[in-house]
């Protein structure tokens, strides 16, 4: 045995200086200034220019001093109210809305943005925009989000629970009655409690720090106002990539596809693996690999 042998100098399954590269090359385009190291990783792997885990993207950009924080924002964990569900196990088990104000060129005048939201999936199921702080505008917002789930000839016990504050509209006597005649469970958040209602609370932050989000809106326009929130929430539901639920699109995890699209994705980084292993193990110098686990 030689023990004056020197040790290895790379591991088998390194990854290759073209993968290198491409994610440096891919992170200097504009429209990637945004994305977080999870998401250079799936979007880079979909449009077929690499291959490989967040962590191994965010090793790249550290050592070509690239590595930075790309998104800006705090990252806080979810506390979860008593009396939801304990385990959601598929969409329209548990909603969840609320409002938030939207600003006008207009010193405290503003637009009202409704929105009901699926917990599990994430998926925006209904939202509307009014000039109004009124209870109408709730019941119109439940309304659709049943027609549009297709809840109307469901079981009564297959319904969701939903989740809201206690603002007047959300109290009214009207609402309560909808909830009653729907069959609908309504459950309130606990007084000076905001994050028993977490999830819309986080939504209605993505909406406000997208980098395209205009600030305000005219106040006299209200066609601008829903067009702009028509193309967002298209956007959301089918584009934008959730990182709580595994980096799929809400859409994607509401229709029950999300359990496939993330095993493919595992699938392509073992097969990556594998042939990062026969890159290196072809070269002249392949001795001094270290095939430890292989």
């Amino acid at each position: 045995m030689e023990y004056g042998r020197s040790g290895p100098t790379q591991v088998v399954h390194a990854l290759m200086p073209v993968e290198r590269e491409a994610v440096v090359e891919y992170v200097g385009r504009e429209e990637t200034v945004d994305y977080s190291y999870q998401m250079l990783a799936l979007k880079g792997g979909e449009e077929g220019l690499f291959c490989m885990s967040a962590s191994s993207v965010r090793t790249i950009l550290h050592e070509a001093l690239l590595a930075e924080d790309r998104t800006g924002r705090m990252r806080r964990g979810v506390r979860v109210k008593p009396g939801r569900p304990e385990e959601l196990t598929g969409p329209n088990q548990c909603w969840c809305w609320d409002i938030s104000y939207l600003r006008t060129e207009m010193l405290r005048v503003f637009w009202y943005l409704y929105v009901m939201l699926d917990e599990w999936s994430r998926k925006v199921v209904a939202w509307r925009v009014s000039r109004s702080l009124v209870s109408e505008e709730a019941l119109a917002l439940i309304d659709y989000a049943i027609i549009a789930e297709k809840l109307l000839d469901v079981p009564e016990e297959r319904f969701p629970i939903v989740v809201n504050d206690r603002g007047s509209q959300m109290k009214a006597k009207e609402v309560k009655q909808m909830f009653r005649d729907l069959g609908l469970i309504q459950t309130f958040a606990r007084p000076r409690t905001p994050n028993d209602n977490p999830y819309v609370e986080a939504l209605f932050s993505t909406v406000k720090t997208t980098p395209w989000y205009p600030g305000w809106f005219p106040s006299n326009d209200a066609t601008v106002v829903t067009n702009y929130f028509d193309r967002y929430f298209t956007w959301y539901n089918h584009e934008h990539y959730h990182s709580r639920i595994g980096y799929v699109t809400p859409f994607q995890k509401h229709t029950g596809q999300a359990e496939k699209i993330i095993r493919q994705r595992r699938n392509q980084l073992t097969t990556q693996r594998e042939r990062r292993k026969e890159y290196w193990l072809l070269r002249p110098d392949h001795n001094s690999l270290d095939l430890r686990g292989w």
